[in-house]
């Protein structure tokens, strides 16, 4: 029986597999986010294809050869390896697999009666590597290229040692393909690969692969900091007075009291202390009477425990009015002292 299926085509089935694969698993990982991919790191996983192999066809008893021989099968093994992400779009790596080959195939012996077959059992591979990732992608595609290794097994069948066996064989081979990292520290690959062994023996293998990354996931983006809360507003106290007069009121001790409380409730601050008058009388009268008002309500404040060394206490006359008026008003607003505590 002769395998006629070639690595090209194994690894255009095993492209197409990938995205088909995708679609079919509800519970696939989210992505990551693009273009954050660190590729640095040791790595290993597992591996899995199929090649196309041709060797020369060998006459059983002289051992020359005659034309080529076709055959084919499956591949499939483990791989590891380490890269350096040199800049954030290159990636070099050195990488190494082995593979379990059930690559065989037989067919009639040339110039004879017998039936010859050949067979490889194993595979394997040391090989650098050197990537692109482009921006703002998770993608990694690469090329590669090293020494490999394996075995040639040649029979005819019904005669022990007249076909010649080569056995275990060194060789080349080089390749490239593109790997996903689909989440964080996996990642899927697709591989196509050339490989020479002995003086005749060449194959075109197509490998899909899934592997595990030991660095570290990237870590989470930094919270954003909430921003300052607005500085509380300062509160402010009101007394108002009597037309011409600098006595405090009932209503006026009540403000008072509330202040002192609010003052003992916080933590100590400054108090400004300050004092007002409408625009009925002299301007000079004013303020001194604005500052006799002030002067009285920072007395009953520190009766009450306020300190005097945390009271600023002025007098501003007829200025700044509350409610502003012609000269000469008597407007009750303006007849004031205000306790601001920041």
């Amino acid at each position: 029986m002769r395998f006629t299926t070639s690595g090209a085509a194994a690894a255009l089935l095993l492209a197409s597999m990938a995205p088909a694969g995708a679609q079919m698993s509800p519970m696939a990982p989210a992505p990551m986010a693009m273009g954050v991919t660190d590729w640095s790191g040791f790595y290993a996983g597992l591996n899995v294809g199929g090649a196309q192999a041709s060797d020369k066809f060998r006459n059983p008893f002289t051992g020359k050869s005659t034309g080529n021989f076709d055959f084919g099968g499956p591949l499939g093994g483990g791989t590891a390896g380490y890269n350096w992400q040199v800049n954030p779009n290159w990636v070099l790596g050195v990488e190494t697999d082995v593979d379990a080959s059930g690559l065989s195939g037989s067919t009639g012996c040339p110039t004879s009666s017998y039936v010859c077959g050949e067979s490889n059992s194993w595979m394997a591979t040391i090989r650098g590597r050197a990537g692109y990732a482009p921006a703002g992608s998770n993608m990694l595609w690469f090329v590669t290229g090293g020494g490999a290794f394996g075995d040639i097994n040649r029979s005819v069948v019904g005669i022990k040692g007249a076909h010649p066996n080569p056995g275990d064989q060194s060789g080349w081979t080089v390749g490239g393909g593109v790997e996903d990292m689909f989440a964080p520290q996996w990642s899927v690959k697709v591989e196509y690969r050339y490989s020479e062994l002995g003086s005749n023996f060449t194959s075109n293998a197509g490998l899909l692969g899934i592997n595990y990354h030991f660095n570290a996931p990237p870590p989470p983006p930094a919270p954003v900091a909430a921003p300052a809360p607005p500085p509380a507003a300062p509160k402010v106290f009101i007394v108002f007075f009597d037309w011409d007069k600098d006595t405090i009121t009932p209503e006026g001790h009540q403000i008072i009291q509330q202040a002192a409380d609010a003052y003992k409730a916080g933590a100590p601050v400054q108090i400004q202390v300050t004092g007002y008058t409408d625009r009925s009388g002299s301007p000079g009268y004013n303020q001194r009477l604005s500052e006799r008002r002030a002067n009285n309500v920072a007395k009953a404040m520190a009766a009450l425990g306020v300190p005097k060394s945390q009271m600023i206490v002025a007098g501003r006359g007829e200025n700044d009015n509350r409610v502003p008026t012609a000269d000469g008003v008597r407007e009750p607003q303006n007849r004031r002292v205000e306790i601001v505590e920041p």
